[in-house]
């Protein structure tokens, strides 16, 4: 299995005929048109990527997780305003899958950090007479750390849209369409518990020659970039190919749609075309 690579592929063949042919009309060139299409495509890929939730994170780890309340002033009984929240095992399960993730750290032949590369080291676990407590107080702290860490990356796979996204906004290539909503050059996915850039997550690069235009548009999520390893790549590719190449194409089929209805209507308004040969 190592020595296989896992991919995927969408087609776009039916988007490459409609492009030149909307083209045809003269309202926006061929690198306007293409910039502005795979832009739409990264969005709406985006948008409909499956993101994994809260609950399913804390059901898998076996935890559950409940605001810290305020004891005292206006807000006594109220959530704090910081947002912190409280983790425990869920009641009635002997060892939380996540308590065994956590032993599983601290030991760096154990079977998980040989399939993490050790990326999650855990050290420091009090040990010698006395420290039950100690012991038990650590445990807790990093199983709180760890599922808080879950939380802030349900939306990785959709991430990875976000640096295509932002170039293809921040293009002068890319024209305003009222149905694709404002243009905000910092568009992203909002998870405001995760506060890593996005940037070495995806790409968008627009190769211009004469009157070819080349628009490239990638998730490079399962890259082993920055601190991945090469098995959580796989495992993040993987993910990505299983749950990314539907919404993609789904992307690229609703852009071609949109794209020939537009034709189909402009045609009947007779509007004037300008590059017949196009059609």
């Amino acid at each position: 299995m190592s020595d296989m690579m896992m991919t995927m592929s969408v087609d776009v063949s039916a988007l490459s005929r409609a492009v030149p042919r909307i083209t045809a009309f003269g309202r926006r060139t061929i690198q306007e048109q293409c910039v502005t299409s795979v832009t739409f495509i990264a969005l709406r890929a985006q948008k409909l990527t499956p993101a994994a939730s809260v609950g399913r994170i804390d059901a898998d780890l076996e935890v559950e997780v409940s605001p810290i309340l305020s004891t005292r002033g206006k807000r006594k009984g109220l959530p704090l305003k910081s947002g912190k929240k409280s983790v425990q095992s869920q009641r009635g399960v002997r060892v939380p899958i996540g308590v065994l993730i956590v032993m599983a750290r601290m030991d760096p032949n154990s079977k998980y950090s040989h399939l993490t590369g050790n990326r999650w080291p855990l050290l420091g676990l009090p040990t010698g007479p006395g420290t039950a407590a100690a012991r038990q107080q650590f445990i807790g702290a990093a199983l709180s750390r760890m599922t808080m860490g879950r939380h802030s990356s349900t939306h990785f796979l959709e991430t990875g849209w976000t640096p295509a996204i932002r170039t293809g906004l921040a293009s002068e290539f890319y024209r305003y369409n009222p149905a694709f909503g404002m243009r905000k050059a910092a568009r992203a996915v909002p998870n405001s518990s995760n506060r890593l850039s996005p940037d070495a997550l995806g790409t968008m690069i627009i190769e211009l020659t004469g009157d070819m235009c080349v628009v490239t548009a990638t998730n490079d999520v399962g890259e082993a970039t920055g601190k991945s390893t090469a098995k959580l790549a796989e495992k993040h590719r993987q993910a990505l190919i299983e749950y990314g190449t539907q919404p993609l194409q789904q992307a690229v089929d609703e852009e071609t749609a949109s794209i020939t209805t537009e034709i189909d209507r402009r045609l009947e308004e007779g509007w004037a075309v300008k590059f017949p040969e196009l059609l």
